[in-house]
């Protein structure tokens, strides 16, 4: 089992009031990371989660938000299993423990296969076995024990905790078996029950949630092809299969294939839509934000699309959702 009672500050109850900002931002630059995080936590929120693709690594901006808050949690959803050692796994989140002491969660996953096989060149195995090994492998390093010939020259003084990133049935049970919580994405609030009773006991749980802000209307393309992109995931497509849209999967999938990819976006339904992103005003966002904590939901963490100056949004949400 994992390490949660010792770690009992940055876990939340099932239905908590706790409220997390993905970062970096998708059309945000770097460098003004550490004002919007340093007001993002004035203004009430409790978290910060970061994000791996193709543009930073997971831990840059957490140490970015380190340097200028003081009471933020900050994770990672995800840093992928699959491209590094375990050793430089728990090096990294020894020095965002360093950093942020007592704050630091470590969300690891699998990623997907385009990431890391396609992208940055790493076989991509059947992951559950792998994501099992390096999680008890780094919480071994991170307790300070001798792993092989590694030891940490300094591991965290503080217990880390270790979230794992799930979608399907027997990643859910194996976070529910060794994680001191469990990380969604692209899953709407109305699976959020069903996911959390496969964990198999009471975990602290993550979901980053994309966030549009706009007049619906004017959103609606730039969500449809968001959603396109993981609907074409083999993991994400049975996940939204689950959710009661497969029908649109398979119509995405079968345009795809078939080369008029630009048809595939209007295959994403509108109930599909309202599902997985939010959308609208800060009043739309605030009552989407309701409906994951009434699901059982610890933290949403979210995702806002889009450039423009998000200070205001920020402090209007908070006040909206009483944090």
């Amino acid at each position: 089992m994992g390490g949660a009672g010792e770690a009992d500050q940055l876990t939340s109850e099932p239905g908590g009031r706790r409220l997390g900002l993905s970062i970096p931002l998708e059309q945000g630059r770097l460098e003004d990371l550490p004002a919007l995080v340093r007001e993002a936590e004035e203004f009430g929120f409790t978290d910060a989660w970061s994000m791996e693709v193709n543009r930073y690594d997971a831990f840059s901006p957490l140490a970015a938000a380190a340097a200028v808050t003081g009471s933020l949690r900050l994770g990672t959803a995800i840093a992928p299993a699959l491209t590094r050692p375990a050793g430089l796994i728990a090096m990294e989140a020894a020095g965002l423990a360093a950093l942020a002491p007592g704050r630091f969660v470590l969300g690891l996953g699998s990623s997907t296969q385009v990431v890391v096989e396609s992208w940055l060149g790493v076989p991509f195995q059947p992951p559950l076995q792998q994501v099992r090994e390096v999680a008890l492998a780094v919480r071994r390093l991170l307790s300070g024990e001798r792993l092989g010939n590694l030891r940490l020259a300094s591991p965290p003084e503080q217990p880390v905790p270790i979230y794992l990133a799930a979608l399907g049935d027997r990643m859910l049970r194996l976070a529910g078996e060794l994680a001191d919580g469990v990380i969604f994405f692209l899953a709407g609030p109305r699976i959020i029950p069903r996911l959390l009773e496969g964990v198999g006991r009471p975990l602290d749980s993550v979901a980053r949630i994309p966030v549009l802000l706009g007049e619906p209307t004017e959103t609606a393309a730039t969500a449809r092809r968001l959603l396109v992109a993981y609907a074409l995931v083999p993991y994400y497509a049975r996940l939204l299969e689950r959710q009661g849209f497969a029908e649109e999967v398979q119509a995405i999938a079968k345009l795809w294939q078939a080369g008029d990819r630009a048809a595939a976006p209007g295959q994403v339904s509108d109930s599909m839509l309202a599902e997985l992103v939010l959308r609208g005003d800060v009043e739309q966002v605030a009552e989407g934000v309701g409906r994951y904590r009434a699901a059982g939901l610890g933290t949403p963490a979210l995702a806002f699309a889009g450039g423009g100056d998000l200070r205001p949004v920020l402090k209007s949400l908070t006040d909206r959702l009483g944090c």
